[in-house]
């Protein structure tokens, strides 16, 4: 819902803008009209809405189907989030290593701090969950590969290629940085570019929003699928044998 009232492109840094203002707003000092257009400065330029919608989702579907084939209470919960965190950490690994690539952004893979914290973060819950899926092999549940989860699979490449070799329009921004003049690339195009602007040792980027509703659809659609795919791949069924 929030999701759908600040916008398609709407941000979590835009929902804090309204965390902030919240007893100004019940005093009276301020109008709910003015903190949304404060909160617009964010819009597009932080993390997207649409990341914990599709997650939250998965981890929902997710919870439910492993309940149905006998994974039920503190084995669902703690398997259903490690499964989900490693859903998304497969897709931020992807997104990380095309982006810096085909952006020229090297930050985006660097180990130093910051971006460091978050390449280790995402390493670790796809580690964590790979032995979870082993966990439960070993538990008797089996992975069951349907027809319907490989065409979700060859969607979900499909679109990445798409998007890498995006046939649309792009807009071009310059960036001025202590390495000269960045500007984006047709390749793996993004409405949230974050340039890493200094050369200081630490790896962050700073954000340029450039608004392109197809391309931001493209990204959605993208994520959704991949997390499907994913998601398809971890519903195990139901277990073979009973342990004494």
């Amino acid at each position: 819902m929030i999701w759908l009232l600040l916008g398609f492109e709407s941000t979590w840094g835009q929902l804090k803008v309204y965390q902030d203002h919240i007893f100004q707003i019940l005093s009276g000092q301020i109008t709910l009209y003015q903190v949304d257009q404060l909160s617009k400065q964010f819009y597009g330029a932080d993390n997207h809405w649409s990341a914990p919608v599709i997650y939250g989702i998965a981890f929902w579907y997710l919870s439910i189907h492993l309940e149905s084939v006998g994974i039920k209470k503190s084995l669902n919960f703690i398997s259903t989030t490690i499964l989900t965190l490693m859903n998304v950490g497969i897709f931020e690994t992807f997104w990380n290593r095309s982006y810096a690539y085909f952006q020229n952004q090297p930050w985006a893979i660097s180990l130093s701090y910051k971006q460091g914290t978050n390449i280790m973060m995402f390493s670790l819950w796809i580690i964590i969950g790979a032995l979870t899926l082993v966990y439960l092999y070993a538990e008797g549940y089996r992975f069951k590969i349907t027809r319907f989860k490989l065409l979700m699979c060859v969607a979900a490449i499909a679109l990445c290629v798409l998007w890498i070799t995006y046939p649309g329009p792009v807009k071009h921004i310059e960036v001025y940085t202590d390495w000269g003049i960045w500007t984006n690339t047709d390749f793996f195009p993004q409405t949230f570019y974050a340039v890493d602007l200094a050369n200081d040792g630490i790896a962050l980027g700073f954000p340029f929003f450039v608004e392109d509703y197809w391309i931001h659809f493209l990204n959605t659609l993208c994520k959704v699928v991949v997390t499907g795919a994913i998601l398809g791949l971890f519903m195990v069924g139901p277990r073979i044998y009973d342990k004494d």
